[in-house]
């Protein structure tokens, strides 16, 4: 006598088990995607590694003589901004890493993958996937670049790791706000009118490169509301100070901002591809 619901279930469990092994392939190969379309692009990949590292040695060398050391509260401002150009190559990074989904939608080849019989959740999760990636690997070369110019980081290897955690966080969320807008818009035009006058005034504000006890009152409030001075804030903390009590709630700020942007950027995908579909 066959037990006909132990045999339901047992096909209930392979075709799961079947759905996340096509789940992960498609992850897989589209991450493969973004890999070969950056390789084959040779100097946008020497620019992207590269350019967060000039940005700490020449930056780094040319205003740290005409800062006050009292003001920055340390005598090696390429350790204080060292958080500083992590957070910065973030951004930036995250918002470049919208493009390729923005020309997707706007030549029509978005319109054949979700024709395709995948996951559209595959399609965001491997670009997330690949920016974090790219992002790791610029981290890493600056973490290269200020060990020789005499950076130590006083919290040591972990919390070497803990500061890729935080890049992490800050990527995944403004990697979603950068892909809601990309999937908002109508053009590409409007995409890169509207990141142009965000980008730097938010960096800007924040205290990724002069500490908010120095700004005028106005700019500490935006500041003080500015997610990226969190995540500055931890980087900078471990760095300087090493482990100290102030990071872990930077980070819990952090990663609430990060869920609500993944939330925002989860609703505009489907909105978007919904309304593509029908």
């Amino acid at each position: 006598m066959v037990d006909v619901g132990a045999s339901d279930a047992v096909i209930v469990r392979r075709s799961r088990s079947d759905a996340r092994k096509e789940w992960v392939q498609e992850v897989s190969s589209l991450s493969r995607r973004w890999y070969l379309q950056l390789i084959r692009d040779r100097l946008n990949l020497i620019f992207s590694l590269t350019q967060p590292a000039f940005w700490l040695i020449f930056f780094g060398g040319a205003m740290g003589r005409a800062v006050d050391t009292d003001v920055i509260g340390t005598t090696n401002y390429v350790g204080f901004m060292l958080a500083g150009i992590i957070a910065f190559t973030v951004v930036t990074n995250a918002m470049t890493g919208a493009m390729p989904l923005l020309w997707d939608k706007e030549t029509g080849y978005l319109d054949k993958l979700l024709s395709m019989p995948m996951a559209r959740s595959s399609l965001i999760v491997s670009r997330f996937l690949f920016q974090f990636g790219l992002g790791t690997a610029q981290v890493l070369l600056v973490f290269v670049v200020a060990t020789a110019t005499s950076v130590d980081i006083e919290a040591g290897v972990g919390g070497a790791v803990t500061i890729l955690v935080v890049a992490g966080l800050l990527s995944m969320a403004f990697s979603a706000v950068f892909t809601a807008l990309a999937f908002r818009v109508p053009t590409h035009g409007t995409f890169f009118a509207i990141t142009g006058f965000v980008t730097l005034p938010l960096v800007f504000m924040s205290n990724a490169f002069v500490p908010i006890a120095a700004m005028p009152d106005w700019m500490a409030v935006f500041a003080r509301l500015n997610p990226l001075s969190y995540a500055v804030d931890a980087i900078r903390i471990l760095i300087l100070e090493g482990w100290a009590p102030g990071v872990a709630g930077a980070m819990a700020i952090l990663g609430a901002f990060a869920a609500v942007c993944l939330g925002l950027a989860t609703f505009e995908f489907r909105r978007h591809t919904g309304l593509r579909v029908d």
